[in-house]
């Protein structure tokens, strides 16, 4: 066992904050700081998100059930606001290495498949494709 985070039993040596693989020559790279910015930048609007979401269904609530005058426009937005957390959510449990994810096959197989399968997973999660936008073929 390592002692840096796993995926799926498979031991992996990763910065715990940035998700990038150690630089063995010291100070970090330009593109670990950068995604080590990021990762601070999502993290603070997610933390924003959450709270936004809080305050807007609490002064929906309030609206509702103490003054009777419902704000129609609070479930709306709330929902946005979740869906936007979700997103945002996504990529942080991604960075840190817990998105969620089916592991049945993967620890069934033997320790030197399983790196394989783990790196293919994490390109298949990040591998951009929206069937929903139409091509312009």
């Amino acid at each position: 066992m390592t002692a840096g985070p796993q995926i799926d039993g498979v031991g992996l040596d990763l910065h715990a904050d940035a998700g990038m693989p150690r630089s063995p020559a010291g100070p970090a790279s330009p593109i670990v700081r950068l995604d080590r910015q990021l990762g601070r930048i999502v993290d603070v609007c997610a933390g924003a998100l959450v709270l936004a979401d809080i305050v807007v269904l609490l002064a929906g609530v309030v609206a509702r059930f103490v003054f009777h005058r419902p704000l129609v426009w609070s479930d709306e937005l709330a929902s946005m606001l979740f869906i936007w957390l979700a997103m945002l959510g996504a990529v942080i449990a991604l960075r840190r290495g817990e998105h969620m994810r089916m592991t049945g096959i993967v620890n069934r197989a033997s320790r030197m498949s399983q790196e394989p399968s783990v790196s293919q997973a994490l390109c298949a999660s990040i591998r951009p494709e929206n069937r929903s936008i139409p091509s312009n073929r």
